[in-house]
């Protein structure tokens, strides 16, 4: 039987537990309730959990005789393993659905493929203990390939980073999500108990980097529009004196159609929704090549990363694309639709203030053109 210090072990865990329930119990996880990141968290939330408890449980029975020793010992070390497996896909969806607003295909499958990989060695475990053994007196030991283990942690970590840096890359570097601040801990406890045998310190590193994640998510919220989750015109100014070292951007304004009139007729929870809505096609349309912001009422701003009025052209009839499928889809009670006015514009030469005027001119042209086309539709109304 190994000698561990079982004390240490359980005050990691607990630590590690104590973390995650403060915070559940103080609410920071819950972003928004319609906001499919916030059940990334519950679940990342729920796996530290599952994990720190069977961390404690694999050292209390390590070494034990019986049966029922037996099956617990391989039963939590083969539920930590699995831990590992499924902590590391889920921290890759949520860094890319919060700087990208969505799931590539290509993260998808490569996340399917490193999980598919390594939870195959794991039910070959059952056969051939290359990753973890539990000698006959319940005792256990690593595997010659447990060191794979690790480097899938340590893959996924780096996948994390890429995401961050290629969305900061790409948006002008106006993201400012800290995914290094909650890596680092991460991967400095995965280093340290896989060079030191004996000790527990992969959880409560999670747990830590999970805490710091909530503390970025906090932070991020005082540039953040409650109802819409987009950024507000606070992060707007910020942004525009970040981009005045920058020679051309990307400008746009977009103002709702009819939105008064949905208000009117629909009420202010639909229309409460329908913002919401029409938050999450923005989002998705401009994905990382650029900034969406609620800008006042249903007024949204977007800040591009580019010089290029085909990309400008481009991501705009993408916005409408989006509006286009949404109402054929028919899944909710109101029809939408936006005006556009875009630019691109050399901020040395021009101040925020007459990029504003410019592209709002331009949104009411769009806008007087959209209702002369559509006298005749009852959906759509002067506001």
């Amino acid at each position: 039987m190994h000698e561990y210090c079982f004390l240490e072990v359980y005050i990691a865990d607990m630590l590690g537990i104590f973390l995650i329930l403060g915070a559940i119990f103080s609410g920071a996880w819950k972003l928004h309730k319609k906001n499919k990141e916030d059940k990334l968290l519950l679940r990342i939330m729920f796996v530290i959990i599952l994990a720190c408890l069977m961390d404690a449980l694999a050292f209390a029975v390590d070494g034990c005789m019986g049966g029922f020793f037996r099956a617990l010992c391989y039963g939590s070390n083969f539920v930590l393993f699995l831990a590992t497996l499924v902590i590391g896909p889920l921290w890759v969806l949520l860094i890319s659905r919060h700087i990208y607003g969505t799931i590539s295909k290509f993260q998808r499958g490569l996340v399917m493929g490193i999980f598919s990989f390594a939870f195959l060695l794991l039910i070959v475990n059952f056969f051939n203990p290359i990753i973890f053994k539990i000698d006959e007196l319940n005792v256990y030991s690593r595997g010659p390939l447990f060191v794979v283990n690790n480097l899938i942690q340590i893959a996924f970590l780096i996948d994390c980073v890429v995401i961050y840096l290629v969305g900061r890359a790409r948006s002008g570097g106006v993201k400012f999500f800290p995914v290094l601040q909650f890596v680092w801990p991460v991967l400095i406890c995965v280093c340290l108990q896989n060079f030191f045998y004996g000790i527990s310190t992969v959880w409560v590193g999670i747990a830590v980097g999970f805490t710091s994640l909530m503390l970025a998510l906090q932070n991020e919220n005082i540039f953040i529009d409650k109802l819409t989750r987009l950024f507000n015109r606070y992060y707007l100014d910020k942004i525009l004196g970040e981009l005045k070292r920058g020679k051309k951007i990307g400008m746009m304004m977009l103002d709702m159609n009819g939105f008064k009139n949905l208000n009117d007729n629909l009420g202010h929870s639909q229309g409460d929704d329908a913002l919401f809505t029409m938050a999450e096609i923005l989002r998705e349309s401009v994905g990382s090549h650029g900034t969406v912001v609620r800008y006042a009422g249903d007024e949204f701003v977007i800040v591009l990363n580019t010089d290029s009025e085909k990309v400008a052209e481009s991501c705009r009839d993408r916005i409408k694309q989006k509006l286009d499928d949404f109402n054929k889809r028919g899944e909710k009670k109101y029809y939408m639709s936006v005006s556009i006015g875009f630019g691109i514009f050399d901020l040395k030469k021009s101040s925020f203030d007459e990029i504003l005027e410019i592209i709002d001119k331009r949104m009411y042209e769009d806008k007087k053109a959209y209702y002369e086309s559509k006298k005749n539709d009852r959906r759509c109304r002067y506001k």
